[in-house]
């Protein structure tokens, strides 16, 4: 092969190969951008099973894992709904969703790497609860929820100081994981504040899921995937 020969082959090389780099990069930076607004599933998906809950189903004072047990009492007309399963099935997918925010995240270095570590806890301990519903073995359940809370609450507090948000952001979602975690640690306390178990419950839920959401709504174009050679060209 000829001097010129080989120049024109490694030319051709380096011009293949990075290619590959934003293929790999583009599937992260979609992850990134789209897994922490699918967490808003989990509302709809709550309301349709308590809505078809046999008996009269509070948000004030029923907890959420209600919703995903599947007995239903010796005769099965105690309360309870048919559609359990998709509560469990929606408290997974919130799980895997907060895990891949955490590391799709810091991969795309929105987040360092302690909030995506929390994520990622967090993500684990949610899929645990939806997989083992508290009608299985409720002291495996009640741990993965407690890891969901905490680390998904705490979580929210070190991403809200990432220097890449806005100040106006950065103090929302750090006040919304603070809010969280007082609503978790005061319903563990058993302290309702006249508002009910399920109300402080789903504080802590809620919280972390709103948090969640504004944060990809920060993020979403710095999320955006990268542009292949030919989309640059």
């Amino acid at each position: 092969m000829t001097t010129e020969a080989k120049s024109e082959a490694n030319a051709a090389t380096s011009r293949a190969e990075p290619t590959a780099a934003p293929k790999r990069s583009g599937f992260v930076a979609h992850v990134a951008r789209w897994a922490g607004l699918s967490v808003v599933q989990f509302v709809l998906v709550e309301y349709i099973v308590s809505a078809t809950w046999r008996g009269l189903y509070s948000y004030r004072n029923n907890y959420i894992s209600e919703l995903g047990i599947p007995f239903c009492g010796p005769a099965g007309d105690w309360p309870c709904s048919q559609l359990y399963v998709l509560l469990n099935a929606s408290m997974a997918l919130f799980g895997l969703a907060i895990a891949a925010v955490g590391g799709s995240w810091y991969i795309v270095r929105r987040i360092d790497g302690r909030a995506a570590s929390f994520f990622v806890v967090a993500g684990a301990g949610a899929i645990t609860a939806g997989v083992v519903n508290q009608g299985v073995n409720y002291p495996i359940h009640s741990f993965g929820a407690t890891a969901f809370f905490i680390f998904g609450n705490f979580g929210l507090v070190i991403a809200g100081g990432h220097r890449s948000l806005r100040r106006s952001i950065r103090i929302v979602v750090t006040a919304l994981g603070a809010v969280g975690l007082a609503g978790y640690f005061a319903y563990m306390g058993g302290h309702e504040f006249g508002l009910g178990i399920g109300s402080m419950e789903r504080i802590a839920t809620y919280s972390l899921l709103v948090g969640v959401v504004v944060l990809s709504v920060s993020q979403f174009n710095a999320t955006r995937a990268p542009k292949t050679l030919d989309e640059s060209a």
